[in-house]
């Protein structure tokens, strides 16, 4: 997918490297400086918080609770295992290798297309690289986020077999390793192979252009990866997919949302752009990358939540396919006047950003101890994470929030929802606000985080959560965050 997008084999000096790569450089710098400036998400930071515990002994699905299957775990269990021993926090650790990883997914595309440089390659580069470390802005780390860069060297794939090019079966078994890691961090994704395989497919009449080593590592890992969940997460499958199907997975977005979104319009404007700067003839790497684009899109349509991290592969992906044809002999006029555009759908995308709590982490200072244990009473995810870890605390809920009872509550207001489905959704709320009370009355947080939502009447409609409130007083309010911190002892 990456046309030459690193420098021909003929090693350069480091003056005449730099001197030719400092845009991609520039990217990286800037990537690293972003980082430093900014916080992971919720959901990375809470993904982080649930391997540290998995990693002290907790079983996930019981112990502690995560919505995703165990790959949305296990990503981050290298960095959190590399930064206990390096004595260094996880999310440093965290940005360093996904950093690492996407340049090495680049390197890695490259060199399976091994097309020779023009003039424009290392603007193509610094260009396919601010897609992958500075775009993602604070969906940086997040599973998608790592899913493009595992599944890109697999779309550099199909473009080469597309050409008919020597592959060697190191480069075809490591790039179908790697998608097959994008597709256990997310089923859905699979839909952007699907649908590139299809073209090279028709293009080549013969399914025998799929019938090669790089889909075979892939079903391999898939199934390895399937044999890990039912042998070591059996709970996963046993008491936390019928809970999703209950609760979470009937939750969607309204279409309209859903197709209005950057996750749809943007990669449908970069398709415009590229098929008129083509003129209706894209590139195999064009084709590949819109496809693959459209797959991207395909899938977050199926999850139908309209998150901005389901979204950011297909945005990423339709500018690779933006840039890749922009690069192309002929085409050199039109990346002047395009680029202004080109990074303004880029910025677009990437300057959505989550706000950052100060004055609520400032109160948690205030009120609680040093490293204080923390948990919350919200249907907001964003609410403990990454609070918790910014004030260097400790999440002793199972769940990072009442995830639960908001879906529930999202179906229970259907007044056209039968009897015995309305049953259910109660059902699992009474169980969420128990459990909720549960771990409150066993692990005795230092400040509980109450939301006006559902608030004080909703913690009173449940008296096992009611009577655990009972030893905690109102400390402070910051917006429409009450802390809550234990009543003094008589």
């Amino acid at each position: 997918m990456i046309t030459g997008a690193l420098p021909a084999p003929r090693p350069l000096s480091l003056p005449a490297a730099l001197q030719r790569w400092w845009p991609m450089v520039a990217i990286v710098v800037a990537a690293l400086l972003q980082q430093a400036l900014t916080a992971l998400d919720c959901d990375v930071s809470w993904l982080i918080t649930t391997a540290e515990r998995m990693l002290g002994g907790a079983r996930l699905y019981r112990d502690i609770e995560e919505v995703n299957p165990p790959a949305s775990v296990l990503l981050y269990v290298p960095p959190v295992a590399i930064g206990a021993l390096l004595g260094l926090k996880p999310e440093i650790v965290t940005v360093a290798l996904v950093t690492g990883l996407a340049l090495l997914s680049l390197h890695h595309a490259a060199r399976l297309l091994a097309l020779p440089p023009t003039r424009s390659t290392p603007y193509i580069a610094a260009a396919c690289a601010f897609f992958l470390l500075v775009l993602p802005a604070d969906l940086f780390a997040q599973r998608e986020h790592v899913a493009l860069i595992a599944g890109l060297p697999m779309l550099a794939l199909l473009v080469a077999r597309s050409r008919r090019s020597t592959v060697r079966r190191a480069d075809s078994w490591s790039a179908g390793l790697a998608a097959g890691i994008m597709i256990a961090i997310k089923p859905h994704l699979a839909l952007a192979l699907i649908l590139p395989a299809l073209w090279l497919i028709i293009r080549q009449r013969s399914l025998a252009a799929v019938q090669t080593p790089e889909w075979v590592a892939a079903a391999l890992l898939c199934t390895a990866y399937l044999l890990v969940v039912q042998l070591a997460f059996p709970d996963y499958t046993a008491r936390m997919l019928p809970l999703l199907r209950l609760v979470y997975l009937p939750g969607r977005d309204s279409w309209s949302n859903l197709l209005a979104g950057p996750m749809v319009m943007i990669p449908a404007v970069a398709a415009i752009l590229t098929l008129w700067l083509s003129r209706g003839r894209p590139s195999e790497a064009a084709v590949v990358a819109l496809l693959a684009a459209a797959g991207f899109a395909a899938a977050g349509l199926v999850q139908g939540k309209g998150y901005l991290n389901h979204g950011y592969p297909a945005v990423a992906a339709a500018l690779v396919a933006i840039t890749l044809e922009l690069g192309r002999p002929g085409h050199a006029r039109a990346f002047g006047s395009l680029c202004a555009l080109l990074l303004a759908l880029g910025g677009t995308y990437a300057y959505d950003r989550v706000p950052q709590p100060g004055a609520l982490r400032d109160a948690v200072v205030r009120v609680g101890p040093p490293q204080p244990r923390l948990i919350g009473i919200s249907f907001d995810f964003a609410l403990g994470h990454p609070l918790t870890r910014w004030v260097d605390g400790r999440w002793v809920g199972r769940r990072g929030s009442l995830w639960v009872t908001g879906n529930a509550r999202q179906q229970l207001a259907d007044a056209a929802l039968p009897a015995a489905a309305r049953r259910r959704y109660e059902a699992a709320e009474q169980a969420d606000a128990a459990m909720l009370a549960a771990d409150i009355t066993r692990q005795r947080p230092d400040i509980i985080l109450v939301d006006e939502t559902p608030g004080v009447r909703w913690i009173a409609s449940h008296p096992p959560l009611a009577q655990a409130m009972r030893a905690y007083r109102p400390a402070t309010r910051v917006g429409h965050v009450t802390l809550w911190k234990p009543r003094p002892s008589r």
